[in-house]
């Protein structure tokens, strides 16, 4: 039987230590993301308003926890990123094919801050970045490929990823295999409306159907830990199940 923990009977170190990266020789994904109960990942377009004390907690944690935090550029700008404090030692990684940044979006030129995209990003907007200081790497050809933003980063020591949004940014990380491990909050609202799901846009063919549960699922999860809260919010820790053979 699988019993739900209390997020507040645990001790910061408690909570860290429940939802420690597993080893790996490899890089791991871990997605943190928050949705309502309804799947809308977004409220007026932003997500960072269905957070509550606990989310934003938890968030905090998983950066301190990470060696590397990936997130598209445009969902950095729409939820404010900051650049990496200055006893900060995760790297920043900002994701964008087109390179539609702001040269005096702050974290650009950060030491700390990296930029992924693809070989075909337009060539003006490159040299405008990279000559304001940005630190741009090529992870594809035409599409920002998942596999290679990976193997970017365990090169440079960094193995333990933390991704963070968009909604997009998920899709194509979960339909190329990418995504190990996936930390969802639930806030304790409908959403409504036509707000995107957390993972939206790339597709999964489905499986065999002749299959046996789970494996004939598009992406089949393990819930690994639950918590709950005061205030009605729910986290959970999703590991990716192998199929069998």
């Amino acid at each position: 039987m699988f019993l739900m923990q209390k997020a507040t009977d645990l001790t910061t170190s408690e909570f860290a230590e429940q939802l420690a990266f597993p080893d790996s020789a490899r890089p791991v994904v871990r997605a943190t993301f928050v949705s309502t109960i309804d799947g809308a990942a977004t409220v007026d377009g932003r997500s960072g308003v269905l957070g509550g004390d606990g989310d934003r907690h938890l968030f905090l944690l998983m950066r301190k926890m990470s060696d590397a935090v990936v997130v598209g550029a445009r969902t950095a700008l729409i939820e404010n990123y900051k650049a990496p404090a200055d006893d900060d030692a995760t790297v920043l990684v900002l994701a964008s094919r087109s390179l539609d940044i702001p040269v005096d979006y702050l974290p650009v030129t950060h030491p700390r801050v990296l930029i992924a995209t693809c070989t075909s990003a337009p060539s003006d907007l490159r040299r405008r970045l990279t000559d304001a200081g940005a630190t741009l790497v090529d992870c594809g050809d035409i599409d920002l490929d998942p596999r290679r933003l990976i193997d970017e980063l365990g090169t440079r020591g960094l193995r333990r990823i933390d991704l963070e949004g968009g909604p997009r940014l998920l899709a194509s990380f979960a339909a190329a295999g990418a995504v190990d491990e996936l930390i969802l909050t639930t806030s304790p609202t409908l959403g409504l409306g036509d707000a995107p799901r957390i993972a939206h846009g790339a597709s999964l063919p489905l499986p065999d159907q002749d299959l046996p549960l789970p494996d004939r699922l598009p992406y089949p999860m393990t819930l690994v830990r639950q918590f709950g809260d005061d205030d009605g919010y729910l986290y959970s820790l999703w590991s990716r199940r192998a199929r069998a053979d």
